[in-house]
């Protein structure tokens, strides 16, 4: 019974083998391919029996050659990650069989970077800022494909919500990121600043860059208040003295250090003075040693970021030279347009004066200094724009050197400290041209008036004759009838009658300026008595020159503001009142007679009737 089933099954088995061999099919060496863009892809795609095969859904550029191999290259173009390429095998019309290989375009694992940009140094990891000082940073987002699908996002401080930080702005095109930012004072408080950056490619990759920021006080160096020199002098018996004082704008604390290469006579610095004392013996005992090098270092204590100043200086010894000496210098105070001028007297026992040479320095442009007379004359007139707006006194800080031929020198720190005052030369000009304008106001309404007068009194006497001819010659007309007829008298007594008409006629209507008169006369001298009576006020003050002591006075300053305001009407008043002198009927006669008399002689008309008041 077992043999019959094995023989069963063994001819089962012939039978299939021979029914596969008739039937047409295919095979395909791959059904699943996984790949990156750049790798090449084949296939073996193979077929028994009859039949032709025909490729479907294919990528554009893959090949399928005769010996049913199937390649492609992936590009990088590639934009579909899963591909399906279909193989039918067909005899005439009829579809015998079909089989399918699957591609998978693996993406490039290598996420979108950053180019970074940025106006500022990165230390520790940190942009360090001040107040007042500007970030441009700038954050291009890119990927190895195409940098044109990587899209940037941003937020501050680890706050997905915060997109803007205080007065800085962001700013982002596609894949380009800008961030602007000026912090102030107020950002003092929080210190420190983030902000991140994301970006993300079309392949779902992401990539971020996280950006610090610290905000500091912006930190001012330290410096020397007065100039160290490069060299000095050491005296036996003598204390050398070096004014090291340092100042820090910032207020901070200052630690000072020094380095000299031997301790006799213990040499430090105390106060900000470098303080060293030797005998003889002492400079002996160091001769080797000399000249010494001293090396100065200050540095900035208990802030970020501290700031280092140093100084090296050398100490000769003295051999067999006196030094010369500034006798007398000290701090003093100058004013603002006051000359100041002192005389420093120089005492050096080995050489003469005019071998010795002076310098000052710190000096403010403008101060001079001569050797006159075994002395040195110094001068300085401080010029009024040196004074802020503020009215602050300021402070010049100068050191005065002494050399001999020999090298040795003396040096004394001294300062000059400047205080406001009130500029005397524009005050004294502004006294003189309200003087001059006075002046001139008062000669021309004098003239006016005396004319005025004089012509006032003569039109009045001329009236009262015209009054007394008008009644004789009335009266004698009237007693006409007396007269025998026939007699001259009598023939007169018409035109008598005539003369008298014309004599009440010239007396009624010939002066008709003559109330004008002396209305404009009162007020001309109205206006002279009142510009006579300020100048005489301001006469109490006896200025005379640009140094007049009252010329600081306030009270004379404001009486001249007071009087040039009120200058400015007084000369509108003398302008109406030369006009309507003007406009007298005799005057205007009088004017025409000047022209033309002025004409004759060649020359431009000139007087108190020819005044241009456009210059006044």
């Amino acid at each position: 019974m077992t043999k019959k089933l094995v023989l069963l099954n063994l001819l089962l088995f012939l039978f299939q083998i021979l029914s596969a061999q008739e039937i047409s099919s295919l095979t395909i060496s791959q059904k699943f391919i996984e790949a990156k863009v750049g790798e090449e892809i084949q296939v073996l795609v193979a077929q028994t029996g009859s039949g032709s095969i025909i490729m479907k859904n294919a990528p554009a550029d893959a090949q399928f050659d005769e010996n049913g191999m199937f390649s492609w290259v992936i590009p990088e173009s590639s934009e579909d990650s899963k591909i399906t390429v279909e193989f039918f095998l067909i005899d005439s019309t009829k579809l015998i069989d079909i089989e399918s290989v699957f591609i998978k375009i693996l993406a490039d694992y290598n996420p979108p970077k950053f180019f970074i940009h940025s106006n500022l140094e990165l230390k520790n990891g940190f942009y360090e800022l001040h107040p007042g000082q500007t970030i441009e940073l700038s954050v291009l987002g890119y990927a190895a494909q195409d940098s044109s699908r990587v899209v940037l996002d941003h937020y501050f401080n680890d706050n997905e919500g915060e997109y803007h930080v205080g007065n800085g702005k962001v700013e982002i095109i596609h894949n380009q990121l800008t961030f602007k930012w000026t912090p102030l004072d107020i950002h003092l408080e929080q210190k420190y600043f983030s902000l991140t950056v994301n970006a993300h490619d079309t392949q779902g990759q992401n990539s971020q860059h996280v950006f610090l920021f610290i905000i500091n006080r912006k930190n001012e160096p330290p410096y020397f208040k007065f100039p160290v020199l490069d060299e000095y002098l050491m005296h036996a018996n003598e204390a050398l003295e070096v004014d090291l004082t340092v100042i820090d704008p910032d207020q901070d604390s200052l630690h000072f250090k020094m380095d000299i290469p031997t301790s006799e006579g213990n040499p430090k610095v105390s106060n900000g003075k470098f303080y060293w004392k030797l005998n003889q013996y002492q400079i002996d005992k160091l001769k080797k040693q000399f000249p010494i090098e001293v090396s100065v270092e200050v540095s900035e204590h208990g802030v970020d970021n501290p700031i280092t100043i140093t100084k090296t200086f050398l100490i000769k010894r003295s051999i067999k030279n006196e030094p010369p000496r500034i006798l007398n210098l000290q701090n003093e105070d100058v004013y603002e347009g006051l000359a100041f001028h002192r005389t420093i007297f120089i005492q050096d026992a080995n050489d003469d004066f005019n071998e010795l040479t002076f310098d000052i320095i710190g000096a403010p442009q403008g101060m001079t200094w001569q050797e006159r007379n075994n002395a040195v004359e110094l001068d300085w007139t401080p010029d009024y724009n040196i004074i802020g707006i503020e009215l602050k006194p300021k402070k010049f800080d100068m050191l005065m050197v002494a050399e001999d031929p020999d090298g040795s020198i003396d040096q004394r720190a001294f300062t000059l400290t400047v205080h406001h005052r009130e500029n005397t030369e524009i005050t004294y000009q502004s006294y003189l041209d309200y003087r001059d304008d006075a002046v001139f106001l008062i000669d021309h309404l004098s003239a006016m008036h005396i004319d005025l007068e004089q012509r006032e009194g003569r039109v009045k006497n001329l009236k009262k004759g015209l009054s007394v001819m008008t009644m004789l010659f009335a009266t004698y007309t009237a007693a006409g009838n007396v007269f025998t007829e026939g007699t001259t008298a009598h023939k007169a007594v018409p035109y008598i009658g005539i003369m008298a008409a014309v004599a009440g006629g010239a007396n009624a209507f010939g002066f008709n300026d003559l109330s004008k008169y002396g209305s404009l006369r009162g007020q001309i001298f109205l206006l002279q008595q009142k510009l006579i009576y300020v100048l005489a006020i301001l006469r109490d003050y006896h200025i005379d020159s640009a140094s007049s002591p009252n010329l600081e006075n306030a009270e004379f300053r404001d009486q001249l503001s007071n009087y040039e305001n009120w200058m400015v009407q007084d000369k509108l008043n003398f302008k109406s009142y030369y006009n309507s002198y003007m406009s007298l009927n005799y005057i205007h006669k009088r004017t025409k007679k000047q022209v033309k008399k002025a004409r004759a002689m060649g020359r431009e008309p000139e007087g108190l009737l020819f005044i241009d008041l456009t210059e006044i």
